[in-house]
């Protein structure tokens, strides 16, 4: 499997080639909340919301039902790093999808009507985000141990939500979402020639209010103040009506273009990746003490901050137990390394979890999505090959750099 990139009116282009009845089209933009201020915070995703309502051709009924007789599975969702509005339907359908999915993005008319309806339903998604535990206790965790920029939640504040003007979302649109951060992803059995006549019949040449600019940059500040504090817990989040305790443990890891980012991985994978994992062996079947523990990581600021998370769910009387087992199996692993048999099993569970979900034409093009947008030109062919060369000692190596920070927080009931 191959990728072949172009450039329609300046915006790049990725088509994946792939055999399949299935093609995906998305739209992708380096534009998530990381690149918001604090009276607009929210923006971006309140942004991607009103593409859906309305264009000078199609209002929001007709584009909804559009989708639907063309056989599209489509969502959009905004993260800290990007916007992906993206669609998935039968290979045939592929051309008038594209008609729908650019009409929708470059004509949008942000009706003034429709945004004020989208008000209350983003409000009404926030209390969603809220009433769950989970959720809240992340947001905790942005709100006080990460800095603003990446902290912040991406649905934004009920007073942002509120207040944020039509105004602000062209001034956002033009500085922010502008035509230097684009790329679209087409990923099925579409020949280029063909996606290329495509595009370039329904890409406007000038826009009135998406320009071209400057490509988006974020810093590489992490964590805030109260991390710096001497305590163990750098957040004790307290919630009503929870019976477990749930707890997270986080420090900075590498650059997803590093060219250590996958041994790094494999790293996570043998210490919490599985059942086969040092974490899911210790504090589940050893000691009983969770349900469900292990090792994420997520690139907080993409590419350049990621961060790894250790988290567990637990009674909150074993609290100090969970902490002292975990740090346990980080200090062994930081002296020890981890064993040929824990590497094999974290290196084949990494790469068959890559293989599973790029199968189909949308698990190709959302894996490869944020890395196009950014620059890379890999393939995923090339990606397998290179998980295939990662090493353990490699691993063990980076253990000793990346596990020493160890910034405790703790939801526990109230």
């Amino acid at each position: 499997m191959s990728t072949e990139f172009f450039k329609v009116n300046g915006i790049q282009v990725a088509n994946i080639k792939n055999n399949s009845e299935i093609a995906f089209f998305g739209i992708a933009i380096l534009a998530g909340s990381n690149f918001e201020t604090p009276e607009i915070a929210g923006i971006s995703h309140f942004t991607e919301h009103m593409a859906f309502k309305g264009t000078s051709s199609r209002n929001w009924s007709q584009i909804n039902n559009e989708f639907a007789m063309l056989g599209v599975s489509n969502n959009a969702y905004t993260s800290n790093n990007e916007v992906l509005y993206h669609t998935t339907c039968p290979k045939d359908n592929i051309e008038p999808v594209i008609d729908l999915m650019l009409d929708m993005f470059f004509n949008s008319t942000i009706p003034e009507e429709e945004l004020e309806k989208e008000r209350g339903v983003i409000m009404e998604e926030k209390k969603m985000y809220d009433d769950d535990p989970r959720c809240a206790f992340q947001d905790a965790i942005g709100d006080n141990m990460i800095v603003w920029d990446k902290g912040h939640s991406t649905i934004g504040t009920f007073d942002t939500i509120k207040n944020i003007k039509r105004q602000q979302f062209i001034d956002f649109l033009n500085n922010k979402t502008n035509l230097s951060n684009f790329i679209f992803v087409c990923s099925g059995d579409i020949p280029t020639e063909k996606l290329k006549g495509y595009i370039e019949s329904r890409v406007p040449a000038s826009h009135p209010y998406i320009k071209y600019g400057t490509r988006n940059e974020i810093g590489i500040d992490l964590w805030s103040e109260s991390v710096k504090s001497p305590d163990k817990f750098k957040l004790i989040f307290e919630r009503e009506n929870i019976s477990q305790t749930n707890i997270d443990m986080m420090g900075r890891s590498l650059s997803v273009n590093d060219a250590c980012y996958d041994d790094a991985s494999v790293l996570y994978k043998a210490i919490g990746g599985g059942m086969y994992s040092l974490l899911f062996s210790r504090l589940r079947e050893d000691l009983g003490l969770c349900y469900s523990t292990g090792i994420g990581a997520w690139a907080i600021s993409y590419p350049d901050v990621s961060v790894y998370d250790l988290y567990g769910y637990i009674d909150p009387k074993n609290i100090d137990l969970f902490v002292e087992e975990a740090e346990k199996i980080l200090d062994d692993v930081i002296k020890n390394g981890i064993s040929e048999d824990l590497f094999q099993c974290a290196k084949v569970d990494y790469l068959g979890g890559i293989m599973r979900s790029t199968e189909t034409s949308f698990g190709k093009a959302s894996y490869m999505i944020k890395r196009y947008l950014y620059g890379g030109k890999m393939n995923i062919s090339d990606k397998i090959e290179k998980i295939k060369s990662v090493k353990r000692e490699t691993c063990n190596e980076l253990a000793g750099k990346l596990l020493t920070e160890r910034n405790w927080a703790v939801m526990i009931p109230k």
